[in-house]
């Protein structure tokens, strides 16, 4: 650890206060499954990621996240799946748009602390594949005057047009996990050859963490797999059709390109816009604990090809604060200046958690 760069130090911290029930689980305490956040002008969603719901939080004058508004995400999208978390990785609001992407990683089953030697060894080798976390979903948003008012609408999209919400790939195409299974990079984390099952997520298979989107482009960080180093981004081009359609925009009229960074072997945890730019929030694969820190890839919303981008490439514009066992970061969001970010943990430490409902997440200041 000693040869990692120390973290920064904070800005200041803004206290989340999270005082809703989980959707499937109403003794669970939300502020310990945090995966995402994105901003939406004065308001924070965050989602957690073992729940079927989204939160939205209003920005207060000085510290404060308050207000706290739950959505049942099973009573507004047709979903995979018919049971179960949606493990949301990643968020992004675009004018009046709501993005969504779950992981899309299969899990290898957890070993029980009083677990014989046996019953470890048959928890290690059984391999759970969810439909449900196979989701990349968009779906309008609305700030009313009345706040009673239901803020995730079916009607209405950026542009004016009547859109309802929509999945990638529902029962009428690929979803993307189809779209890589053949692909010479990813294909064989999504199909062992050996076993004709996917490689879990723990284990540097495919876990999607971190989406940002830019009109009609839709970025997809992977937290895994890491290739000897390397971490990748999916970007899609989406079709202006009723539903999620991916266009053709890689090599060979290949309907998505792949984006190669080189983050001094951690995973993406998440992504977020800030002008032409991405924020690349990275950290480790798998479940280590380590360094985690915000790269800057310069005008990516202005590119058109695939890239490859050495360390030199990347700007690291801080490095952030984790601990062994807690404190993850995972989700990123500039703040109404500019000049900021928030980031939130998972996992928080006890001294994050303020009162039976808060929890503190740090602002750090940008380069530009």
């Amino acid at each position: 650890m000693s040869g990692w760069p120390r973290p920064d130090e904070p800005s200041g911290d803004i206290t989340l206060v999270l005082d809703q029930r989980s959707t499937l689980d109403p003794k669970a305490d939300l502020r310990d499954g945090l995966s995402a956040v994105a901003r939406q002008g004065p308001h924070l969603w965050v989602a957690n990621d073992e729940t079927t719901s989204l939160e939205r939080l209003t920005l207060e004058d000085g510290d404060q996240a308050r207000a706290h508004r739950s959505f049942d995400l099973t009573q507004v999208l047709e979903l995979p799946g018919d049971k179960g978390e949606l493990d949301i990785e990643g968020l992004d609001v675009e004018r009046d748009t709501l993005w969504l992407v779950g992981s899309h990683s299969s899990a290898r089953k957890q070993v029980k602390n009083n677990s014989t030697p046996a019953e470890a060894q048959r928890s290690l080798a059984t391999v759970e594949v969810s439909q449900r976390r196979r989701v990349l979903a968009r779906l309008s948003t609305k700030t009313l005057l009345d706040p009673d008012e239901v803020l995730l609408d079916p009607g209405g999209s950026p542009m004016g047009q009547q859109q309802r919400p929509a999945v990638l790939g529902l029962g009428r195409g690929a979803d993307l996990v189809d779209l890589l299974a053949d692909d010479p990079h990813l294909g064989s984390f999504i199909q062992s050859s050996k076993t004709g099952r996917p490689i879990p997520g723990k284990d540097n298979g495919i876990d999607c963490e971190g989406l940002a989107v830019a009109g009609d482009r839709v970025f997809i960080g992977l937290r895994g797999p890491v290739l000897r180093g390397w971490a990748m981004i999916i970007e899609l081009q989406v079709g202006d059709g009723a539903g999620l359609e991916p266009q053709p925009i890689g090599p060979g009229n290949r309907r998505y390109r792949k984006h190669f960074l080189r983050l001094h072997g951690l995973g993406v945890r998440d992504l977020c816009r800030h002008g032409e730019d991405l924020l690349v929030l990275a950290g480790p694969t798998m479940e280590l604990d380590g360094r985690a820190a915000v790269f800057r890839w310069r005008d990516a919303l202005t590119s058109q090809a695939e890239a490859v981008l050495p360390k030199d490439d990347l700007q690291c514009e801080f490095d952030v604060p984790f601990g062994e066992g807690e404190d993850h970061a995972e989700g990123i969001a500039v703040l109404d200046d500019g000049r900021s970010a928030l980031v939130l943990y998972g996992s928080p430490a006890g001294k994050r958690k303020t009162g039976r409902h808060g929890i503190k997440a740090d602002i750090f200041r940008l380069s530009k």
